[in-house]
């Protein structure tokens, strides 16, 4: 069977004999475990991203650290890739309208939809995953306003953005009474319902009838509401939007352009340099608009179905990804492989997921179903307990002979005693990993232990196990 040129490609050589190719790491992405000063980036990260730039793809580079733009920019340089190469961020006149290119590339039948799912996503970045009634609650409040306001923009031919939905939210009648004063339809939301009852013929009747269900939401339920209610519901949004309204985050993402699609990166093997470093510009506005990018880009990948010869696939290269999980995460990965893309992730323990994305004291349920879609994993040192044992678990347990012996003595008589049983234990205890080699001023290497989802490497195949391990021991050169 002739090889793809694109999923075949090997990313990583990690022995004579093995090799990581495209196609394993697409399956369900690839995860980096380490400790402080394991050789996340500077190894592991370092050859994979020169294998990205020296290779067909293209690569979506979120940077959280305030270091990663320029070594990005100094890799891209040494192999040539600057003519690839789209920075996006404060600095940059580069724009793109989330909303605009959702408008121009969605079904119109399902967008408004969309938009309603991108704006709960959102406001769940940051928040610990602690599912309750009242929590659902306002979720479905959010998405209905914005629901009743996309359907009511686009009726009045007003552009849909960020911008647009908060005008319209924030300019909501009070009461259902204060629709008939000349104050209030002097506002923007008024406005916008003179002009939909002034094209009001041009509408068929089920575009009417979305307009019917979505006016009557404006301005009657929701003025209707409970004062605490109805001011927490439109906080959540308005709250959510007001990051969008000041510049350069208005001219960013609400100007209605996009100057680059996430298309780009899979067919012409474009590299976006998304540089929102948290630190220079905010924890919480640098998470917010690099999880906005994020979604967009695996939404925009998730719709495409590689076939031969069709794109050039692209990876998702996210250092410290705890930062920049979301509720999306878990389904991207499930169908990442069908797409051609790589999600690539660096982070230091599991319990940075565990806690603040699924709500869980320790790693349950939901974290290990996430760890469980990804088909590579390679750990390095560390000295965080719960990582460490589930990379034991993950790597696996074998039957192992263990011996024991007795004597004693007494007055009468001496005795002494043999015997064995079998027990199951790890192939490599807990305690190994940290004690892996970590890289420093004296020596560039750092160790790591590969493992692949049912994957038997070469280089561990000897005469005494011919069957091979599921694992093996690797040095990451700088």
């Amino acid at each position: 069977m002739a090889k793809d040129p694109i999923l075949d490609r090997v990313i990583l050589k990690v022995s004579d004999g093995d090799e990581i190719r495209f196609r394993d790491m697409a399956a369900g992405g690839c995860l980096v475990l380490g400790g402080l000063g394991s050789g996340k980036t500077k190894n592991v990260g370092e050859m994979v991203s020169n294998a990205i730039l020296s290779g067909p793809y293209g690569c979506a580079v979120f940077s959280v650290k305030g270091d990663e733009p320029e070594d990005w920019r100094q890799r891209i340089a040494k192999h040539h890739r600057e003519p690839d190469k789209i920075e996006f961020g404060p600095h940059s006149s580069v724009r793109f309208d989330p909303i605009a290119y959702m408008v121009a590339t969605s079904d119109p039948e399902t967008l408004t939809e969309v938009i309603a799912e991108l704006f709960n996503s959102l406001i769940a970045v940051g928040k610990i995953y602690q599912p309750s009634s009242g929590e659902r609650y306002f979720e479905e409040a959010v998405s209905e306003l914005v629901r009743a306001a996309v359907v009511g923009l686009s009726a009045a031919e007003e552009p849909v953005s960020v911008a647009s939905i908060h005008d319209l939210i924030i300019s909501l009648p009070q009461t259902p009474e204060e629709i008939d004063s000349p104050e209030w339809q002097a506002s923007f939301c008024g406005r916008v319902v003179q002009k939909i009852r002034a094209n009001q013929d041009r509408f068929s009747k089920g575009k009417w009838g979305d307009l019917d269900v979505a006016l009557n939401h404006l301005l009657r339920r929701f003025p209707a509401l409970d004062t605490r209610t109805r001011s927490n519901v439109e906080s959540t949004l308005t709250g959510l939007c007001s990051k969008f309204l000041y510049e350069p985050f208005r001219s960013m993402f609400c100007s209605g352009h996009y100057d680059f699609t996430p298309e780009q990166l899979t067919h012409e093997h474009k590299i976006l340099l998304i540089l929102w470093p948290l630190l220079e510009v905010g924890r919480d506005t640098g998470r917010l608009c690099q999880v906005l990018m994020k979604l967009i880009l695996c939404r925009a990948w998730g719709r495409h179905q590689y076939r031969p010869g069709c794109c050039h696939g692209a990876f998702l290269y996210i250092d410290e990804a705890a930062f920049l999980m979301s509720r999306m995460d878990t389904y991207f990965h499930m169908i990442c492989r069908s797409s051609a893309v790589v999600p690539f992730l660096l982070m230091q323990n599991i319990l940075t997921i565990s806690g603040d994305e699924f709500g869980e004291q320790t790693p349950g349920s939901k974290t290990l179903g996430f760890l469980g879609l990804i088909g590579t994993k390679i750990f390095l040192a560390n000295n965080e307990t719960q990582t460490n044992n589930y990379a034991a678990d993950q790597i696996g347990k074998e039957w192992r002979d263990v011996s024991n012996w007795n004597a004693g003595a007494s007055e009468q008589h001496h005795h002494t005693g043999f015997g064995g049983s079998q027990q199951l234990v790890h192939l490599v205890e807990p305690t190994a990993f940290t004690q892996l080699l970590r890289p420093d001023g004296e020596q560039p290497l750092a160790e790591g232990i590969v493992h692949m989802s049912g994957r038997i490497f070469e280089a561990t195949k000897t005469p005494n196990r011919p069957r091979g391990l599921p694992y093996l021991r690797v040095h990451f050169s700088r």
